[in-house]
């Protein structure tokens, strides 16, 4: 039983096998159709062997053969009818557990924030999510019904056999249940070469979908021919993978049919000489010869769906690594503090490579205070602004007023903090839909007012007003113009932190005027944290921190800042001397 088992969970994915949930019944009903279809098999080979027998022996002549011509041609219809009902049952399969595999997925991605991004990229997820999926519909559809049909099918035949010749029936079994045990052996080799495929399949999509997202890029820079070489290469690659993975597949078949040539050779060796021997009528010889013959095809067909299905296990695998990684989850019950200042103590951050970043940083956030964080690039800004918002997991903790995130309720954070990064994604929807984000319970009159804040009500008045259809990245409106529709967003979900991380950054002048107001109104009541590279308005903070290497190097109010002339001041009095030159440049 133990060696029965073993065989089992090599043939059978279990953690795969548990997605199919309530569809377990199809494949049963999947499997009772085939088994039935067999049967009707079966009882068509008995008839048209009576029919031959009866004619060459001519012990029947006065029989009436209508009757049996017409029974086998129900017969015939009968299987067809069962081949289509078959087929539903396995559909039902697909359908639900692909709905049930996509919506782990959703949930896993849920669940982990933008934390899911320390184990894959956002095309890799989706190659994962589309066609991942897609590849396990082999595996359900047809290989999971075909291999438990194939082991019952095997004792069917062998009890329709048994009574002509227990020697062949026996032979034929045997024969028959050797080939998923030599589909056994050859798991292991099966299992690598598949991976290999999937892996550079999945190479080839990322690579694909990264190719297109970022083809204006490639173009400024004349990268796309380089890129295009480096796709081919990628391409090449996966085209040997797959003629190995063609390869292995027709020297199993090829191996299987020897097997099948050789049962069948000698089976009707056995046959003859008994029916040659009088030990079995001509009926019995020819229902022999015919039942033999029908012993192996389902073992044939799931040896070709075993390597398709192992393509689909291979992806699947994938899945389950990814829908296995631990979740950082919060049981706490409190609900986020209003009006709560923000704090780091003593605060390190390292990535999954070990790379630290934040050094024991002491970090204090007021409410109702306008906080900037400037520094050099990789000075970790970012990061702060990332581990605040609980878009990254850190193992110090974060203190929001009395409570860290372990303390409240699972959502409190993204409920009421809010990062602006520079490049906020518009959506190809209405200006009320990108606006409002799902929030249905908002009225236009207060949406009105926001876009009057910000001064984009008089341009989209002279459109169709909220009803103005904006393209997938804002393509059809300036860069300040799909900030501020992002800003606009924010400030209709009224959360209580707001984070601006570059926020100005790629905005005109107007636009970045506008923003700045909008930020200072409010600081008067909401926590603000303000990122930027821009020294003239982070100049206009109420508070600055200075970071250097993953440590504060100083602290304080602008003009204590510059008194101090310390790195705050060099790179504000840089920056202000490289103003003054352009604009010196654009006088003459």
């Amino acid at each position: 039983m133990g060696e029965l088992g073993d065989y089992y969970n090599q043939m059978i994915n279990k953690k795969l096998y548990k997605f199919c949930g309530n569809t377990k019944k199809y494949i049963f009903f999947a499997v009772l159709i085939d088994c039935i279809k067999l049967i009707t098999s079966v009882a068509f080979a008995y008839v048209f062997a009576f029919l031959i027998s009866g004619i060459l022996s001519g012990v029947c002549v006065s029989c009436n053969y209508n009757k049996y011509i017409i029974g086998a041609l129900l017969l015939g219809l009968i299987k067809i009818y069962l081949i289509k009902y078959s087929a539903r049952f396995n559909f039902k399969v697909v359908r639900e557990v692909k709905h049930s595999l996509r919506k782990s997925i959703y949930q896993k991605v849920l669940a982990m924030g933008m934390a899911y991004q320390d184990s894959l990229s956002t095309q890799e997820l989706n190659h994962l999510s589309v066609e991942g999926v897609e590849q396990l519909e082999n595996y359900y559809g047809s290989y999971l019904s075909q291999f438990y049909y194939a082991l019952v099918s095997s004792l069917i035949l062998f009890l329709s056999l048994v009574y002509f010749s227990f020697k062949i029936a026996l032979i034929l079994m045997l024969a028959s249940l050797f080939i998923p045990a030599l589909l056994q052996g050859i798991m292991k080799i099966v299992r690598n070469v598949q991976k290999k495929y999937w892996k550079k399949y999945a190479t080839v999509g990322d690579m694909f979908l990264d190719s297109v997202t970022g083809i204006t890029t490639l173009k400024i820079f004349e990268a796309d021919a380089d890129r295009s070489n480096k796709m081919d290469k990628s391409a090449e690659e996966f085209r040997k993978q797959t003629m190995r993975v063609l390869g292995m597949q027709l020297n199993s078949i090829m191996l299987i049919d020897w097997v099948v040539y050789v049962t069948s050779a000698t089976v009707i060796i056995i046959a003859a000489k008994l029916y040659i021997d009088n030990n079995i009528d001509m009926f019995a010889f020819i229902a022999i010869l015919m039942l033999s013959a029908e012993f192996f095809v389902p073992m044939r067909m799931l040896t070709a769906k075993f390597h398709v299905a192992m393509t689909g296990v291979a992806a699947g695998e994938s899945i389950l690594e990814f829908l296995e990684i631990e979740n950082t989850r919060y049981e706490g019950t409190k609900v986020f503090e209003k009006n709560a200042n923000i704090s780091l103590k003593n605060f390190h951050f390292a990535y999954n490579d070990e790379t630290e970043i934040l050094k024991g940083i002491d970090i204090t956030f007021e409410s109702g205070k306008f906080t900037a964080l400037v520094g050099a690039s990789g000075s970790g800004k970012s990061t702060i602004a990332s581990i605040i918002s609980a878009s990254l997991k850190s193992k110090d903790k974060v203190y929001y007023g009395s409570l860290h995130i372990e303390d409240m309720m699972q959502g409190e954070i993204t409920k009421n903090v809010i990062r602006i990064p520079h490049n906020s994604h518009i959506f190809y929807a209405s200006v009320r839909d990108n606006v409002l984000m799902g929030k249905n319970n908002v009225s236009d009159e207060k949406i009105i007012d926001v876009l009057k804040k910000l001064k984009m009500w008089d341009f989209l008045q002279a459109k169709d007003s909220l009803d103005t259809m904006l393209l997938s990245g804002g393509k059809n409106i300036s860069g300040g113009q799909s900030q501020r529709i992002a800003i606009a967003r924010a400030l209709i979900q009224d959360f209580n932190v707001y984070i601006f991380d570059e926020a100005t950054s790629n905005v005109d002048v107007e636009s970045e005027e506008i923003i700045l107001d909008i930020i200072k109104e409010l600081a008067k009541t909401k926590t603000v944290i303000y990122i930027s590279h821009k020294m003239s308005v982070v100049s206009l903070a109420d508070y600055v921190y200075v970071l250097q290497d993953g440590k504060i190097s100083e602290a304080g109010k602008h003009n204590d800042l510059m008194k101090n002339k310390g790195l705050y001041h060099q790179l504000y009095t840089e920056q202000a001397e490289l103003v003054n030159l352009n604009q010196q440049k654009e006088d003459k």
